[in-house]
This record gives C-alpha cells, sequence and structure tokens, in this order.
C-alpha cells in the first residue's frame, strides 16, 4: 500500500463503519416495525389485503431507497401521513448515511490520490523526514530556518499523533511505511536529494536507510542513533551521515561540568536563530591560494579535499574544489538571548 497525503478527517475507521451500518439496519428495523403494525397498506399482487411481515420488510426498503415499485401502497389517509411525515426524514436519513459513507470510502479516496499525484509531480531535489517525533519536528524546523522551502520538504509517518501534529506544516505530510519501498517511491525518493531517518528505534532506522539507498544511492541518507553499538549498522545500511543523540548529549553535558559556556555556545552555533552559524561551502576563484586564517569574516574549522581533510593545525593553501566547514555571524534576524 503506497503512502497517502494526511488529512485529520480521513475515511471512517472500522468503529466508525459498524456504527454506520447499525444505524441503517436500526432506521430499517424501525421502518418495518412502524408500517407492519400500522396495518394501512395494501399489496395489490395478493387481492388488496396487508403485506405480511415479509411484504413489509420489502416495503421498507423500496421506500427508504426511494425505489417504489408501487405494487405496495398505503390505502388510508393514515397511512400516507405516516409515510410524508415518518417516513420522509427516514428516507433522507438513510440515503445521506449511505452515500455519506460511500463518498469517503470511495470519492475522496480517489480524490486524494489525485492530489497525491500533484504533489509528487512537484517534488524535485526534496528532503524527506522519516519520523515526526521530537528529533524529526526540530529537524524540519531547522530545515525551514535554513530557507528550506515547506513545499520541499515531505514529511513521512505512520502515527496518527505525529502527522496531526504535523499538520500546522504547509509541507506535504505522507502516511505510510517509511521502511516500505511502494511508500517511498511514492513520495519520489528517486528524486530526492536528502532523507532524514529518525523514527525512534535504530532497528526502524536501519531498514529505512537500507531501503532508500537501495532506491536512491545518490541521495545523502542523515540517520538518527540512539545506540552507539549500531552506528556501524546504519554504515553499511548506506547511512551518509549518523547522529548518535546520546553520545552527543552525553558528551556536551559532560563539557558542561567543565566549560561553563560551551553549551550555550555550541546551541547557539547548530541553530539558524543563534548569532554564530556553522556551515560549509565550496571555495570560490578569489580564494584560490589563500590561507584559511586569510578569508575574511569566518573561522575556519576544516578544510575538505576529496577524501581527505584538514584540520586547524596544519591546513593548506586553498586550491580549487576544496571545501571549508566555518564559523561565521548569522545574518537570521531572529537573534536568541540565552539565559547566563
Amino acid at each position: 500500500m503506497s503512502g497517502k497525503l494526511y488529512t485529520p478527517l480521513r475515511s471512517p475507521g472500522v468503529p466508525n463503519l459498524l456504527f454506520r451500518i447499525g444505524v441503517m439496519l436500526g432506521i430499517l428495523s424501525l421502518t418495518v416495525l412502524v408500517v407492519y403494525f400500522e396495518g394501512g397498506l395494501v399489496d395489490t399482487r395478493r387481492g388488496d389485503t396487508h403485506p405480511d411481515f415479509a411484504g413489509c420488510v420489502y416495503y421498507a426498503l423500496i421506500t427508504i431507497t426511494t425505489v417504489g415499485y408501487g405494487d405496495i401502497v398505503p390505502n388510508t389517509t393514515r397511512a400516507r401521513l405516516m409515510d410524508a411525515i415518518l417516513l420522509t426524514p427516514i428516507r433522507f436519513l438513510f440515503i445521506f448515511t449511505f452515500f455519506g459513507t460511500a463518498y469517503q470510502l470511495v470519492i475522496e479516496r480517489l480524490q486524494e490520490g489525485y492530489r497525491m499525484s500533484r504533489v509528487v509531480e512537484k517534488l524535485h531535489n526534496h528532503v524527506i523526514v522519516c519520523g515526526y517525533g521530537a528529533t524529526g519536528k526540530a529537524a524540519v524546523r531547522e530545515l525551514l530556518l535554513q530557507g528550506t522551502t515547506a513545499d520541499q520538504i515531505v514529511v513521512l509517518d505512520n502515527s496518527e499523533q505525529a502527522l496531526s501534529d504535523a499538520t500546522d506544516l504547509d509541507s506535504p505530510v505522507v502516511k505510510g511505511d517509511a521502511s516500505s519501498e511502494v511508500v517511498l517511491r511514492s513520495v519520489a525518493i528517486e528524486r530526492a536529494s536528502h532523507v532524514i531517518i529518525c523514527p525512534g528505534r535504530d532497528d526502524s532506522a536501519v531498514l529505512i536507510s537500507l531501503t532508500a539507498h537501495a532506491l536512491n544511492p545518490a541521495a545523502q541518507i542523515i540517520a538518527a542513533c540512539r545506540a552507539q553499538e549500531n552506528v556501524k549498522l546504519l554504515q553499511r545500511a548506506g547511512a551518509h551521515t549518523i547522529v548518535s543523540a546520546a553520545s552527543a548529549g552525553g558528551n556536551l553535558m559532560a563539557a558542561a561540568t567543565r566549560h561553563v559556556h560551551l553549551v550555550n555556545t555550541m546551541r547557539d552555533v547548530l541553530t539558524v536563530g543563534g548569532e554564530l552559524m556553522i556551515d560549509e561551502r565550496e571555495i570560490s576563484e578569489d580564494e584560490v591560494g589563500l590561507k584559511p586564517n586569510q578569508i575574511e569574516n569566518v573561522a575556519v574549522l576544516r578544510v575538505y579535499r576529496d577524501a581527505r581533510y584538514f584540520d586547524v593545525s596544519d591546513m593548506p593553501e586553498l586550491v580549487i574544489g576544496d571545501k571549508i566547514v566555518y564559523v561565521g555571524k548569522s545574518n537570521h534576524n531572529n537573534k536568541r538571548t540565552d539565559t547566563k
């Protein structure tokens, strides 16, 4: 089963569907009892006699479904009034319940399929976020702050609560199992530039990474990992970048016991709303031949050249194709004030 665009009002679930069936059966039963005990009907096929119970069931069905063959008809004023005043509202209630359920089960699904196809057509170099828990929410928030447009972020989850939380986004929100090939294909995995995997379980993350890498080896796969021993599994599954939340959080907490301002500075650097930002870029032509410390307004932390990297102590002169990781002043207007 492929992924579907999530909307809060979805097709009726099994309890709701059973309730509606019970309502329609209750309406039918009430109608049968009323016409049977009222006694104002005649069955023209049987010599103008009142129909038996089976005939009343037949009359009730053809009446509330507006078929009306005319072989059983009301013959008294009271029976005609009953049909006009009592059975007409019952008829409309039955029809609205029936067609309302049919609309949600059939027509709404066709509409959702059409909407899904229109959304997928616009997806190119997009980011798929698999899992919208605490980590997924933070990732989407940062992507938006970094300038990624909402329509190029796809939130994919199978949890009703998580999907409900994501409905405030202008991004496509899709319900489905991110480890399924069919679901990932339905959100154009083959055209995605990045896949962020944060389902909350390492085994799920490994399976999603394997599936995503098989479908699009060119996509950058970024996975969250809870247990340090599972990092190698994610690497083998095709994840290019692995963020161990427990390890990173533990390192910062330990560092905070010795360095008072380190945690606040790191948080400031890693979020778009801070006064400092950490970023990476390829060097420009006018920076070729310079030492990294000669680049203005940034502090270069590392230089990447092909498969190698150089740290602060041994940074070479820059050449075409080098990428630098640097810290600089943020241009974001929304400054965050940390508690001192």
